[in-house]
């Protein structure tokens, strides 16, 4: 069975989903998300096989990280796209648990938020490559705290 992560269309024209934004605009931060999996070697063989052509135009840069999970995974983030350890960190970071959620989203938030932290900022945040620069760097580092704490199966605040 397939977990599914995130889902651009949960998004788009939501509560709180500034009209403005397009329907692409769901789709950015699942976009920072796969692209670093992908480009820290944390892709699904089927996904760095099915699509190698646009893996290679992502890890080039030559296509943003949105538009990536746009065309190659028609917007979604599902545990099939990504290998085995980065599934495990996706459920204890991204999807974390039903009274709390992730901390990936929060992250990501506090990382790049153009506005005041009000929540359909999330949508407001371009997809390119300098968005990955200062997301990317805290997903790492997320990535770090799960494994010294021995992959536990909801990733917290360190205290």
């Amino acid at each position: 069975m397939t977990t599914k992560y995130d889902d651009a269309s949960w998004h788009d024209g939501g509560e709180g989903y500034p009209p403005e934004a397009g329907p692409e605009a769901g789709a950015t931060h699942i976009g920072m998300f796969l692209a670093w999996a992908v480009l820290g070697g944390h892709a699904s063989e089927d996904l760095a096989d099915d699509a190698a052509t646009e893996v290679a135009a992502l890890r080039d840069r030559v296509t943003t990280p949105g538009a990536f999970v746009r065309e190659v995974c028609d917007g979604k983030l599902v545990d099939e796209d990504l290998d085995d350890v980065a599934a495990a960190f996706a459920s204890a970071y991204y999807a974390g648990d039903e009274d709390d959620g992730g901390l990936y989203l929060e992250d990501y938030v506090d990382a790049v938020s153009p506005g005041d932290g009000e929540p359909e900022d999330v949508y407001r945040v371009p997809d390119t490559w300098e968005t990955y620069e200062l997301v990317g760097p805290l997903v790492d580092a997320r990535f770090s705290q799960w494994e010294d704490e021995g992959r536990p199966a909801v990733l917290r605040h360190r205290a």
